[in-house]
């Protein structure tokens, strides 16, 4: 999936814990293996995506991040 926060806006951004959007930019993941997901990546549908975070310093599953 993909977002551009840029042009969209924040309020539509994948967030962590704290409701901080992941990017600047823009947001790419893909749904883990259940196939669902919710914009805050700490929620138990979300913890097995494969996220895009720190403005792509980051690349790997919601859960470690």
């Amino acid at each position: 999936m993909y977002y551009n926060v840029e042009a969209n806006g924040r309020g539509g951004a994948r967030k962590d814990k704290r409701l901080n959007p992941l990017n600047t930019d823009f947001d790419l993941y893909s749904l883990g293996k259940d196939g669902k997901t919710k914009p805050q990546i700490s929620q138990k549908d979300s913890v097995d995506d494969i996220i895009r975070a720190s403005n792509g310093r980051y690349i790997g599953k919601a859960a470690d991040y």
